[in-house]
């Protein structure tokens, strides 16, 4: 796929939630940002096992847990583009700070080890 075409898709898909820096690098970059469409279509294959909502839902969660901002802001645009309710956002949500909770908690093992 041509970066133009992608690039005019990725605007089309995400409108004003797609970050700001996607831009920058489409136009700064055309092969950093050919890669990083490589990327995608490794993560998020044609025909691949997850469906459209369950991607949606990892990668939100996935850029929360990470602190990914823009990802963030443009998974919540995208699932409610595609339909997910809020339910199903926060749920996203709530996952990923299970997660990063159980990080802290391992994160804390030298501690209780000195505890003992």
């Amino acid at each position: 796929m041509e970066l133009e075409k992608a690039f005019a898709m990725m605007q089309q898909n995400l409108g004003p939630a797609l970050p700001p820096v996607m831009e920058k690098i489409y136009r700064q970059d055309p092969g950093l940002f050919a890669n990083h469409l490589m990327g995608k279509q490794f993560a998020k294959p044609e025909g691949g096992a997850l469906d459209e909502r369950t991607r949606v839902l990892v990668h939100l969660a996935a850029a929360v847990a990470l602190g990914a901002e823009g990802c963030a802001r443009a998974m919540a645009h995208r699932g409610r583009a595609i339909g997910l309710d809020k339910k199903a956002l926060l749920e996203a949500v709530y996952i990923a700070r299970f997660a990063a909770a159980g990080k802290v908690l391992e994160n804390a093992e030298i501690v209780f080890d000195e505890l003992e």
